[in-house]
């Protein structure tokens, strides 16, 4: 199958394995890769919950030359499936300029595809295509073109200074960890939030799968972790991706400490952005997140034909956010919880 480029070439969509060195050299070249692009995330998700992928590679019919991806797989719905990069805030197909993304767009197969995109990936074209637009949220991306000290003291608002001045006072600690010490907060959280866990191999297969690029950051207090960040430290950005926490330590002010150590961390290495993940506007997480700065852009999940755009809405979910804790033994049972994560696929 072909698509017309605006360049007048034609480009050729095919499936491609999360072995391709194609996949991997697009991801590596192309400047709004993300980390929810590379192969390492998509032979995760495909081991932990046995997703059919769906993934494309574009290239030139003549040459052979690689000329863009787009991650997906198919995952079942209430009625069908759909085609989606599950998940993550970030799914929107990488492209050369020469490529018309319109017209990609239009061509990809699959009964409802959902694509998810943020405000700062440059991709346009979704209109044009025939998808219609669902707001899922926002993410908070602050801009490290200045020295961490400066935006100590002049970007992070006041009151992150003072809790984390509070979490240094009462002797908590940042250091490396492993997904097994992680884990355990990563449950508590869920259980609390009332919302399906991960299975712990999918941790696992991330962080052995990126290597240096995913990393668990752990606040300790008396040799105790009382909370921790799943990071990936990706490309020129770091992403603070699933934070947990031991609701009785709260007072420690441990996720303050922890967010400040992965934002200091990313300076020292010459990173770029440090993104914050998707967090609802006026929910008690997006305030959080904004006291650190940053610039906030909306995410959107495009959906393809328009009239099924229901299936990317994330409403039902924070209208069940009152009842959920009370289900929270049934929803994060160590069989269930898994699975009920893969049906819904967010």
């Amino acid at each position: 199958m072909s698509r017309t480029t605006i360049d007048g070439s034609d480009v050729e969509t095919q499936p491609v394995s999360t072995r391709s060195s194609e996949w991997r050299s697009i991801v590596e070249d192309h400047p709004a890769a993300t980390v929810f692009h590379t192969p390492e995330w998509a032979a995760a998700v495909e081991t932990a919950f046995g997703y059919e992928p769906r993934h494309r590679l574009l290239t030139d019919p003549d040459s052979g030359a690689t000329r863009g991806m787009v991650p997906g797989f198919s995952v079942r719905e209430g009625v069908g499936h759909s085609v989606v990069n599950p998940f993550c805030e970030y799914g929107f197909p990488l492209v050369e300029e020469a490529v018309s993304t319109t017209s990609v767009l239009s061509e990809l197969d699959g009964d409802t595809r959902i694509v998810k995109d943020g405000g700062w990936s440059g991709v346009s074209g979704y209109n044009e295509a025939g998808y219609g637009g669902v707001p899922t949220g926002s993410s908070i991306r602050l801009s490290l073109d200045r020295p961490f000290e400066t935006l100590w003291e002049s970007t992070f608002e006041k009151d992150i200074r003072r809790c984390v001045r509070t979490a240094r006072d009462h002797g908590v600690t940042v250091t490396e960890g492993t997904v097994a010490e992680f884990y355990p907060l990563y449950l508590e959280t869920m259980r609390r939030l009332g919302s399906p866990q991960f299975p712990e191999e999918f941790f696992a297969s991330l962080a052995d799968g990126l290597g240096e690029a995913a990393t668990v950051l752990l606040a300790e207090r008396a040799g105790e972790p009382i909370a921790g960040v799943f990071l990936f430290e990706w490309g020129d950005t770091t992403m603070v991706w699933t934070p947990a926490s031991k609701r009785a330590h709260w007072d420690h002010r441990p996720n303050h400490l922890l967010y400040v150590e992965s934002i200091e961390r990313a300076c020292r290495a010459g990173r770029s952005v440090v993104d914050f993940g998707r967090s609802r506007r006026g929910s008690s997480v997006h305030g959080f997140k904004a006291q650190f700065g940053g610039f906030e852009y909306p995410l959107v999940s495009f959906v393809s034909p328009p009239e099924r755009a229901g299936r990317a809405s994330l409403d039902g979910y924070g209208r069940l956010a009152t009842i959920t804790p009370r289900l929270a033994p049934l929803i994060t049972h160590p069989t269930l919880g898994p699975k009920l994560k893969g049906f819904i696929h967010e």
